[in-house]
This record gives structure tokens, C-alpha cells and sequence, in this order.
């Protein structure tokens, strides 16, 4: 799951990372999210794409190594040539609207390995557990064993 911890909503539930190098080139090439097991695609070690031969639009997050968002591209159109963001680690491209529903700004922190059970989330989202509670999720600049 992917969750936003400044806005705490997600962003998607079942996202798919592209790990292999034929996932990385195609992407959402020729794909539509309204016909896929996955609401998310994530690309570590990126920080520029395309949406050639896309077929539908999407919004598009760019993380930098702290997971913090650096660039919002949202509701992007087929055949953009070039998106870039500067100092970042990781593209995460969306549905169309996921970063308007999740209430997403640029400097927010996400959490691309959250994984809350629905009772955990909606505390968190109501205000009774404070989002930094470490032993919900970590981040990779967190993950230092310890609840704050």
C-alpha cells in the first residue's frame, strides 16, 4: 500500500513494483488502470518518464530517497514526452484523481510500504494515534527498531 503520513489517506492499496527491465519500458504502455490487478505502478531508480503510447491519463508522484514528494504531475495526458524531477529516487504513476483524493502536496512524506490493517488506518486517519506512531509502519529513514 502506498499512504501519504502528512495527509494519512493512500494513495493506492495494490500497487505493482516494476522490478524487471520489460515492466520498467513498458509501464503503462498499452495498459489502463480500470483493467489491471494493480492501482499503482512504482519505478525505483527513476526520476524522468513519458507517457508515450499511453492509452489513458494518469497522475504521476516523484519521490526523492527520504520518500518525501518532490514533483506532482497530475492528471497527465498521452504523449507528454518528458517528465522530470530533479533530486528524485522514485516515480509512482497513478489513476487520475488519486492525488487529489489523497490530498497529496509536494514535501508530504509517503510511506510506499505501508501495510495497516483498516483499524489502524482509520485511527490514524481520526486523529487517535498520531501518524509518526513507528510501530504502525516505518520508513526507510525510521526503521530503527524503536516506537517515539
Amino acid at each position: 500500500m502506498i499512504f501519504n503520513l502528512d495527509t494519512r489517506r493512500y494513495l493506492a492499496r495494490n500497487p505493482r513494483v516494476a522490478l524487471r527491465q520489460w515492466e520498467r519500458m513498458r509501464g503503462m504502455i498499452g495498459r489502463d488502470f480500470a483493467h489491471t490487478d494493480f492501482d499503482a505502478m512504482i519505478f525505483h531508480r527513476c526520476r524522468a518518464i513519458h507517457t508515450f503510447f499511453m492509452r489513458c491519463r494518469i497522475d504521476v508522484v516523484f519521490l526523492d530517497a527520504a520518500q518525501q514528494v518532490t514533483a506532482l504531475y497530475p492528471d497527465v495526458r498521452p504523449w507528454r514526452p518528458l517528465l522530470l524531477a530533479r533530486g528524485s529516487t522514485t516515480v509512482i504513476e497513478l489513476p487520475t484523481g488519486a492525488i487529489a483524493r489523497s490530498g497529496t502536496r509536494v514535501g508530504h512524506r509517503v510511506n510506499l510500504n505501508a501495510n495497516l490493517t483498516p483499524e489502524t488506518a482509520e485511527r490514524i486517519r481520526s486523529g487517535l494515534l498520531p501518524a509518526s506512531v513507528n510501530a504502525f509502519y516505518q520508513t526507510p529513514t525510521e526503521n530503527t527498531g524503536r516506537t517515539e
